[in-house]
């Protein structure tokens, strides 16, 4: 089965409604990312970011999808001059405090899709210092039209493209274990002349 991939590094706040997206939902685009959102709320002085409402961001040919998506970035560190504080004058807020992504969550009904598999789960999280996506909940990831794994918790490391797949249930008979379903003769399934490509 082919690797989940996304990756999401350098969100930026700009100043008033805008977010300026540095980020990689699509795998090798650099192109910008749309999200939209029933609502948006940009806090400066915490450099957070919600969208909420059927929010979708989408990048190429890669989208995501949830409830809510939220975006924390990381602080500058402070730099003074007389006058001013870290945030400009005395006092103000100035989103160039925002620095790269530290995380970015998406709760309620999940999708990442691709061109060639799509998961779904109910709670995802991108951790840039650990560059991992973590994603929760009744987890199931679909490639082609018929291989379905499913699982309670899936690990995917970004930069080594592996994956893992845990479940709560352990033991042989046991309902809800970790379960993949392949189809040999579908084409990018496992062991198929597609997939040696």
């Amino acid at each position: 089965m082919k690797i989940w991939r996304a990756a999401a590094a350098g969100l930026a706040l700009a100043g008033g409604f805008g977010l300026v997206a540095q980020a990689q939902i699509a795998p090798s685009s650099n192109g910008p990312i749309d999200i939209t959102a029933d609502n948006g709320t940009l806090v400066n002085t915490t450099c957070e970011a919600t969208w909420s409402g059927a929010a979708e961001a989408l990048q190429g040919n890669s989208r995501l999808r949830a409830n809510v998506i939220k975006a924390y970035l990381k602080k500058k560190p402070a730099v003074s001059s007389p006058g001013q504080t870290a945030g400009g004058p005395a006092g103000a807020a100035n989103p160039s405090d925002c620095g790269a992504t530290q995380r970015i969550e998406a709760d309620g009904n999940v999708f990442y899709v691709t061109p060639d598999q799509v998961a779904h789960g109910d709670h995802a999280v991108y951790n840039a210092d650990t560059d991992q996506i973590i994603m929760t909940g009744n987890v199931i990831v679909v490639q082609g039209l018929k291989n379905v794994v499913r699982g309670d918790k899936m690990t995917i490391h970004v930069q080594t493209r592996e994956v893992t797949i845990d479940s709560i249930a352990q033991g042989r008979g046991t309902p809800g274990r970790v379960r993949g379903v392949f189809y040999p003769n579908t084409p990018g399934a496992p062991g198929s002349a597609a997939a040696a490509h």
